[in-house]
C-alpha cells in the first residue's frame, strides 16, 4: 500500500514554484504536476480547483518566503547594508539554479495574461518587497550609513528593479553579473 505524503498541497505548491521558475506560469499544466508527483490531476484539482487558485497559492508561498527572509535580515546584528546584503544573497540563492528565475519576476512577466485575483496577489507581493527594502534604506539613511539623494521609496524601487534585472541577466551571463551589479548598488547608496 502506498503511503500518502504528509502535506500533498505543499508538495504541489513547491513543485509548481520550481516549474514557475524554469518554465513560467502558462507553460506548465496540472498534467505536468501530476506526472512529476505521481498523483492524479483530480488530486491537484481537489486542492486547487482552478489554476488561478494555484497561482494565488504560489503568491502566498512567495510571500511566506519573503517574510522569512525579511525577518532574518531584521534580526541580523549588522547595519542596514549588511541586512540588505543578507536579503539579496537569499534572493540570489532562491532565484538561481539551473535555468531558474525569481518566481515573482516570472509571474510579473505574464501579468497581462493572468486572472485578476492573481494580479492583485502579485501587486501585494511587489508592494511587500518594496516596503521592506524601503524600511532597510530608511534605517540606513537615519543612522548615516546611506547618503543617497531623493525619495527613499523611489530608491528602494530602483534597488528592486536593478536586482531583478541582474538576476535575469545572470541566467545568461553567470552569477558574476548579479554580484557586480549589487556592488554598484552599494556604491550608489553610500
Amino acid at each position: 500500500m502506498q503511503t500518502r505524503p504528509h502535506n500533498r498541497k505543499q508538495q504541489i505548491v513547491e513543485l509548481a514554484i520550481s516549474l514557475l521558475q524554469t518554465r513560467g506560469f502558462d507553460s506548465f499544466s496540472y498534467q505536468d504536476l501530476s506526472r512529476e508527483l505521481g498523483i492524479t490531476k483530480a488530486s491537484i484539482h481537489h486542492h486547487f480547483p482552478k489554476k488561478s487558485d494555484l497561482g494565488v497559492a504560489l503568491c502566498e508561498a512567495i510571500l511566506a518566503w519573503h517574510e522569512c527572509e525579511f525577518n532574518k535580515a531584521r534580526r541580523h546584528s549588522g547595519g542596514a547594508m549588511a541586512q540588505l546584503t543578507l536579503y539579496l544573497n537569499g534572493l540570489m540563492s532562491y532565484a538561481c539554479g539551473k535555468d531558474k528565475i525569481c518566481p515573482l519576476s516570472s509571474l510579473q512577466g505574464n501579468i497581462t495574461m493572468l486572472p485578476e485575483e492573481m494580479r492583485r496577489a502579485i501587486k501585494r507581493l511587489d508592494e511587500h518587497e518594496i516596503d521592506f527594502i524601503t524600511e532597510l534604506l530608511q534605517c540606513g539613511r537615519d543612522n548615516g550609513e546611506f547618503t543617497f539623494s531623493g525619495n527613499t521609496r523611489s530608491q528602494a524601487t530602483i534597488v528592486v528593479l536593478t536586482c531583478k534585472g541582474a538576476l535575469q541577466y545572470s541566467r545568461i551571463h553567470g552569477s558574476q553579473v548579479f554580484d557586480d551589479t549589487m556592488k554598484q548598488i552599494k556604491i550608489l547608496l553610500n
